[in-house]
């Protein structure tokens, strides 16, 4: 993973053929084995899964994620040298039909189909790719970050290997902004009203069903689903609401806290225009 800064003798080539050599944002600094073993297992990898690695050094990550789960693996580098390296280990390992390896800066690149990303790069360089995986990848893909993290962004899981910290990351749905819509509660039609607003895998806001107004103090967030525990209303009525996000649309129940089996079915829709950026 990673890449590595150009050395005397790759910048001298590229002087003598009067070529650009390529800026790189990291140095490439080779990933263990045994952690990449750890990031492959703690992003669940599955053979159903596309893994990218951005900077993918050597091609390790993408090319152990396809010879132990049988993953289709992309892995971007700008660095050539190091892609006709990825494209020899994918060979010799018997995986190049799984796996592709494109010399490309990561950061124009197409990431969307992506259900699992991997980086080991710079503190710096996270952040600038946020935006870009939050905007990029849909609700439920996996990150997993070695040694760095991504400062507001908690991770939702964190582990120590080699005395260094591996981070996990679920994208969440965008949920921010004002869906309404209509639930049914013992035959009869109630309005549904929620205004949102979300920091990363976490949002808070209002929700008015039917007459009564609730509190959305914490409504937590995996990939498309959510669930608020507990809201309360003004009359001290106490509701669970859970629910999954596709887009603009959104469905689920309300469950009276305490009640089980109680359910209400509720669909709601946003107005695209109070949708909010999540960077």
């Amino acid at each position: 993973m990673g890449c590595e800064s150009e050395s005397s003798w790759e910048t001298g080539f590229f002087k003598l053929f009067g070529l650009a050599s390529p800026r790189l944002d990291v140095r490439w600094e080779p990933s263990p084995s045994d952690v990449v073993d750890r990031m492959i297992a703690m992003a669940k990898v599955r053979a159903a899964d596309i893994v990218y690695d951005l900077g993918c050094g050597d091609g390790r990550c993408v090319i152990t994620a396809a010879k132990q789960k049988g993953a289709h693996a992309v892995g971007i580098d700008l660095d050539p040298k190091r892609i006709k390296e990825c494209g020899e280990n994918a060979l010799r390992e018997q995986v190049d039909g799984l796996v592709r390896f494109l010399n490309a800066d990561f950061f124009h690149a197409d990431i969307g189909e992506a259900s699992v990303l991997f980086l080991f790069l710079f503190p710096n360089v996270n952040l600038r790719l946020r935006p870009k995986l939050l905007a990029e990848l849909r609700p439920g893909a996996r990150i997993v970050s070695y040694c760095h993290d991504m400062e507001r962004w908690m991770p939702d899981e964190r582990t120590e290997v080699r005395a260094n910290s591996l981070y996990l990351w679920i994208v969440p749905a965008n949920v921010s902004g004002r869906w309404e819509g209509a639930m049914q509660a013992k035959g009869r039609g109630l309005s549904v009203r929620l205004e949102l607003q979300q920091q990363f895998q976490t949002a808070s806001g209002t929700a008015r069903l039917g007459d009564e107004v609730f509190s959305l103090l914490r409504v937590s967030l995996e990939g498309n689903r959510f669930r608020c525990n507990g809201l309360e209303s003004i009359h001290g009525d106490s509701v669970i609401l859970t629910g999954s996000v596709k887009g603009d649309l959104m469905e689920g129940v309300v469950q009276k806290d305490g009640v089980p089996g109680e359910t209400c079915a509720w669909t709601a829709r946003r107005d695209p225009a109070t949708r909010r950026s999540l960077a």
